[in-house]
């Protein structure tokens, strides 16, 4: 006979394990500490220390190699050398100002592009909606010259002028400089756009004259991103695109990518460097630097009768060397 199953168990004569006996496969210690925790719950064992792993490294810090090479470090570098060390040569002295210059310079550059970059995101929307309006203008202005023929004489005048105008106003939308603040053409002065702007003491404007008026108006402008326009005046750079339509588009393009606004901007800035630098190093050391010169050269440049080569001058002869 085959063997015979054992009985089933019933469901009341089932083998219940206490709890702690499913921890035996952990080791003896922690079997006690889980069993006294359980016991005394509000006794907690003593905190772990993480362990000493290496600090994370920020976005802020840089490498060795990325300060050395950072222009803003080297700026700053230049700077320290020129206004702690009087005795450098005077060879040396303008190698380094000269490369303070073309790296100030250079960070200028790069901080127009950026504000460019800017700029040209905030304006876009502003230049697209002057355009459309500049030509819904030439449009009626074009229908108003070709329905009515007959006309006085001024009258045409004054509508050829009108047109013009529109003609400009359109392309000032198109080419005005991408990179610098757009100056709207159909501002309109009312509470709406004054609203943002700092308050400005009355009693105090009045002690003031006319280009000082219009200093702090332009500064209160400016800190409140709105652009004043008096009634019927036209931007600055409005008759500057006048002036280019006559030369071609081409020239109008260049205005547009900034080539004949940004570079002349960088050298008025690059010429004023170096007298920005030397007012900084004057300021700090007391005006006491002078400009190094040679012993044989006098205060106007000249060099003195004495000290040019003579033929009873064994110094600056050549000893012989070139003699045949």
């Amino acid at each position: 006979m085959g063997k015979q199953r054992p009985p089933r168990p019933s469901a009341g004569s089932y083998y219940r394990p206490d709890r702690a006996q499913f921890d035996a496969f952990r080791p003896r210690q922690d079997r006690i500490g889980e069993t006294q925790r359980r016991s005394n719950p509000r006794q907690t064992s003593p905190r772990r220390h993480p362990p000493n792993l290496p600090p994370v490294r920020s976005a802020v810090s840089k490498t060795k190699h990325e300060r050395s090479t950072n222009p803003s470090t080297r700026i700053h570098s230049l700077r320290r050398l020129l206004t702690s060390q009087q005795d450098l040569p005077g060879t040396v002295r303008q190698e380094k100002e000269r490369e303070l210059a073309a790296l100030l310079f250079d960070q200028r550059k790069a901080l127009l592009t950026q504000n460019a970059r800017k700029n040209l995101q905030r304006y876009h929307f502003v230049r697209f909606m002057e355009r459309k309006k500049a030509e819904r203008a030439l449009k009626q202005l074009l229908r108003q010259r070709d329905s009515e023929q007959s006309h006085e004489q001024a009258y045409n005048t004054e509508l050829k002028k009108l047109i013009h105008i529109a003609e400009v106003d359109i392309n000032y939308t198109k080419y005005a400089p991408l990179g610098e603040k757009y100056i709207s053409l159909f501002v309109q002065e009312g509470k709406k756009e004054r609203q943002d702007r700092p308050k400005i003491n009355k009693t105090e404007m009045a002690t003031y004259d006319a280009d000082q008026r219009n200093e702090i108006l332009q500064l209160a402008d400016q800190l409140s991103n709105v652009v004043r326009s008096a009634s019927g005046a036209k931007p600055p750079m409005w008759y500057e695109v006048e002036k280019l339509m006559d030369e071609g588009e081409a020239k109008l393009e260049a205005l547009r990518d900034g080539k004949l606004t940004t570079d002349k901007q960088l050298q008025k800035e690059l010429a004023a460097i170096g007298g920005k630098q030397e007012a900084e190093m004057r300021r700090a050391h007391g005006n006491q630097l002078q400009e190094m010169k040679p012993s044989w050269l006098d205060d106007d440049g000249i060099i003195d009768p004495a000290d040019l080569d003579s033929d009873q001058d064994d110094d600056m002869s050549d000893g012989g060397f070139f003699e045949r």
